[in-house]
Parts: structure tokens; C-alpha cells; sequence
């Protein structure tokens, strides 16, 4: 009954979909799988999905069709799938039109291929079930309503190449509290982070106990400080245990070494900041020693 309503309420926010195509106007057909996927072809020479038939749980969109790169998802493409419980986009697709999976009530999770530079506004909005997002490094704006009503959502990062959210971004999504917003990110929009309807029907509010983690001096202090949401970020504490302590010392002398020996580091954009102990943009032996200076102070006075 709450999907339905949901969807319901999808179809209410957003009236069904009229679509642009080529200037030929004629719209192509490809079956893959059980999933029958409808495009067109741009100036480019490549293929742009406009609709899917599907009743699928997990859709694979194709990387071609018709011989052609599929480059695009347009404009509500996947809109309303309420039985898509996966889908996975392919490398090479750029750009997610608005609201492309927009209404789809069961899907869970969602991976962005490194190649998308463009999120339209309300792509994911009223995803109801969405609980994870993985959000790539191209990608520079979340734009207006992306995630709006996504009231399942937990696990999102927001890279470091984001420089704009969008206003009702992230609208009715209470489980993101504690989410971190890097110091690129320029500009929040209204009621971006943190807020919801009020279930009295006064209005739009602060969800109670709500808190982003963030630089002073940056887009998200002034968001907070407007909307009176706690604004945390503890210079060191690496585990986001509340503490700086040995643990978080031994943490940045692992990633040091893991570092230095050429591998992939493990720390999120978060960890990085906390790590970078003496703000030299790098985390490295000197920022693990500079902790454990500080634990040993923290100490002191807890002593006296």
C-alpha cells in the first residue's frame, strides 16, 4: 500500500512523459534479454533510450543499439518501473535526462558510471526503496529534487567534484544525517539538506536530531547556521567515533603506508580531511604523529 501511494503520488508530482526526438521523429525498437528498450538516434550518430518495456527486477541497459553507443537515457525514460528492483548503466552513457528513474519504487541501489557528466533535475525522485547510491567523480552538480522522497536512502558520498546541490536535493531523505559535504561544494540550495513536510500539515521543517559534517567557512556551515542543523567535522577523528585517539593515529599510518607502496587508499573524502591532520593536503606519518600528540594532551587534561 505505501509503494502504491507512492506511486500514486510520482505520477500526481509529474505528468507522463511527451518526448523529443531526431528531427526524422522516428523512434527505433531493440529487444535484450525480456526487456524491450525504444530510442532514437541523435546528430552524433548515437542512441538515445526513451522508453523501456519492461516488468524485469534487474535491467541491464545495453552499451549499444542499433550498432549505435547508447550515450543517453532521456527524459523519464525509466519512469514509474515500480517492480525495477536493479538496474545497471553502462560506461559510455553521459547523460541521465529528468527524471529518468523517477517512481521506480523498488529499485534498491544505483551505481554512475564514470562517463555521466549530467544528472537532470528529479532523476531519482520518489525512489522509495533506494538505499545506496554511488555517485562518480564527473559528475559537478546534484541537481534540483535528484533524490527528493527518497526516504530509504543511507549510503551516499558526495565527491569531491561536486561544486553545486541543488534546491530539494536531498528532500525527506532523514537517514542521510551525518552525511559529509566537501569544501568544493560552492552552493546548497533551499531546503537542499535535512528537511521534510511536517506531518501536521504546517509545513516544511527540520527533521529533529539532523546533522551534516562539514568545514567551517564553507557552503555547508552558512546551510547549517540558516537552517539551525548541527554542523559537525573533529579535526583527527578519523573513525568518526567522536574521539581522536590512538585508533584514528594507527588508521592514517595505515593508509601512509598503503599509500606509499602504490595502492588504493581506503579513506573516503571525509577521513581524508579529518586525517590531514596538519592541512597540507596529503595524510602521511607527520598527521598520524600530530594525533597521537594530541590524544596524549586530551589525556592530560582528563587527568586533571
Amino acid at each position: 500500500m505505501k509503494k502504491i501511494i507512492a506511486f500514486i503520488s510520482a505520477l500526481l508530482m509529474f505528468p507522463q512523459p511527451v518526448y523529443t526526438y531526431a528531427e526524422s521523429g522516428e523512434i527505433f525498437s531493440e529487444t535484450v534479454g525480456n526487456s524491450t528498450f525504444y530510442y532514437t538516434i541523435n546528430s552524433s550518430q548515437n542512441a538515445v533510450i526513451t522508453d523501456c518495456s519492461s516488468y524485469e527486477e534487474e535491467i541491464i541497459i545495453p552499451s549499444s543499439l542499433g550498432g549505435c553507443l547508447v550515450t543517453t537515457i532521456a527524459e523519464k525514460a525509466f519512469f514509474g518501473k515500480f517492480t525495477l528492483g536493479s538496474v545497471i548503466i553502462p560506461e559510455g552513457v553521459t547523460h541521465i535526462g529528468d527524471n529518468a528513474f523517477s517512481g521506480c519504487l523498488s529499485l534498491e541501489s544505483i551505481k554512475i558510471p564514470e562517463t555521466v557528466t549530467y544528472l537532470g533535475d528529479g532523476c531519482f525522485t520518489s525512489c522509495s526503496e533506494l538505499k545506496s547510491v554511488e555517485l562518480n567523480h564527473s559528475i559537478s552538480s546534484i541537481p534540483d529534487n535528484c533524490f527528493n522522497a527518497c526516504t530509504s536512502l543511507q549510503n551516499i558520498n558526495i565527491p569531491d567534484s561536486v561544486t553545486v546541490i541543488g534546491t530539494e536535493a536531498f528532500f525527506g531523505c532523514s537517514d542521510i544525517s551525518g552525511i559529509f559535504i566537501p569544501p568544493n561544494v560552492k552552493f546548497i540550495g533551499e531546503n537542499a539538506l535535512g528537511m521534510h513536510y511536517d506531518i501536521r500539515g504546517s509545513g516544511i521543517e527540520t527533521f529533529n536530531n539532523f546533522s551534516i559534517r562539514g568545514l567551517p567557512e564553507t557552503a555547508a556551515a552558512d546551510y547549517a547556521e540558516s537552517n539551525n542543523i548541527e554542523l559537525s567535522f573533529l579535526l583527527g577523528d578519523v573513525n568518526l567515533d567522536g574521539y581522536v585517539d590512538a585508533v584514528d593515529s594507527s588508521m592514517v599510518l595505515i593508509e601512509y603506508a598503503s599509500l606509499s607502496a602504490d595502492k588504493s587508499g581506503t579513506f573516503d573524502i571525509y577521513q581524508m580531511f579529518a586525517g590531514d591532520y596538519d592541512k597540507n593536503g596529503m595524510v602521511d606519518s607527520v598527521d598520524a604523529t600530530m594525533i597521537l600528540i594530541e590524544y596524549a594532551r586530551l589525556q592530560t587534561e582528563l587527568i586533571k
